[in-house]
């Protein structure tokens, strides 16, 4: 249930309450997307026994490394399509 309320969340340009969604920001890093605060979602990732944003953070990348994933070439282009997206299947106006 936190993976589908955060991915919603993230869809609709909301913060995540668990902090599930991961994505590439500027930096070339997976990141989480928007979260509300820190304490808050550990304080509920740790209730639903999922680990801290750090820790999944960390292993996040991890699998990244492992499977030899790169960040998008055009970083502000991809943040466009996905937006584009958005509006197009009806996320956001």
């Amino acid at each position: 249930m936190a993976y589908l309320t955060d991915r919603i969340a993230v869809f609709e340009n909301k913060p995540q309450r668990y902090g599930t969604q991961f994505d590439w920001d500027q930096n070339g890093e997976l990141s989480p997307n928007r979260f509300d605060d820190l304490e808050k979602v550990n304080k509920r990732r740790k209730s639903i026994g999922l680990n801290s944003i750090e820790e999944q953070t960390e292993l996040i990348r991890q699998q990244a490394k492992n499977n030899n994933e790169e960040p998008p070439k055009d970083f502000k282009k991809r943040k466009q399509e996905i937006e584009t997206w958005k509006r197009t299947v009806g996320w956001i106006t």
